[in-house]
């Protein structure tokens, strides 16, 4: 296999997938590849795999065959070279949020205090800034949401993987974070990989959709069918131009 000669953050290169190890295959030849500042939506049904894909993306599972990359270095099977952020935002109900925030610095070895500082001086960027000694039960869900995406970027990685972050919010606190996502991982550069089966949501925050479509419980293994470009130079609100509804009907076509 050819190795990667760009500017890529995190790449897959040819990942055939089972679950838990089985013989069942799940997902076939999966390419792709995220660089930094950017947000790649990785979009389909519910069972097609998109889970499967990230927990091999994040070391968590070894392909059956092909590679994952980070920064040109392999790290397939390796956990470790990834932030990964699940669908809830696992707050811990008994440490105030400046200690859940900071949890992976001082599992980490760092002392307690130190991660607090470290921890604190980025609860601005992140919109908490006065939550800090709060218990996470008094926080809304977007203020929770946002507290999960700072202890993600604390993990230490340049690289972010999603799965599905704002499906448990409503719809306006979901547009907002949405936004503010965009904006803050572009500044940090971040490379984020979500996965998604809201549409909407996938044109939205990306820079490109990639579209996985197959039925892996009626052995037929999913597969990527195709990428839709999503344009960011365009004026106004992007969620009302023809060129939102044109890239929504291309997402909607692949998925068929």
């Amino acid at each position: 296999m050819t190795p990667a000669t760009d500017d890529a953050a995190l790449r897959a290169e040819g990942l055939t997938l089972s679950w838990d190890g089985g013989e069942t295959i799940v997902a076939r030849n999966v390419n792709l590849a995220v660089r930094r500042g950017e947000t790649l939506c990785l979009v389909g049904k519910s069972g097609c795999g998109k889970t499967t894909i990230l927990h091999a993306l994040s070391g968590l599972t070894t392909p059956m065959e092909g590679r994952v990359l980070v920064h040109g270095k392999d790290v397939t099977g390796k956990p470790g070279s990834v932030s990964y952020m699940l669908q809830k935002d696992m707050l811990l109900p008994h440490l105030r949020v400046i200690d859940n925030v900071a949890l992976p610095l001082t599992l980490g070895g760092t002392p307690r205090s130190e991660a607090r500082d470290k921890a604190a001086n980025l609860f601005e960027r992140f919109g908490l800034a006065g939550t800090e000694l709060e218990w996470p039960s008094q926080l809304s869900g977007g203020m929770r949401q946002r507290a999960a995406f700072l202890r993600t970027y604390l993990m230490g990685n340049d690289v972010v993987l999603l799965d599905e972050p704002f499906s448990a919010l409503d719809a306006l606190t979901r547009v907002d974070l949405r936004n503010w996502w965009l904006q803050i991982s572009c500044e940090l550069g971040i490379a984020s990989l979500i996965i998604t089966h809201d549409v909407d949501e996938a044109v939205s925050l990306s820079s490109s959709v990639l579209v996985l479509k197959g039925r892996p419980a009626e052995g037929v293994p999913s597969s990527i069918v195709g990428e839709v470009s999503i344009p960011r130079n365009v004026e106004g609100d992007f969620s009302l131009t023809h060129e939102y509804v044109d890239c929504k009907r291309q997402v909607l076509d692949l998925l068929g």
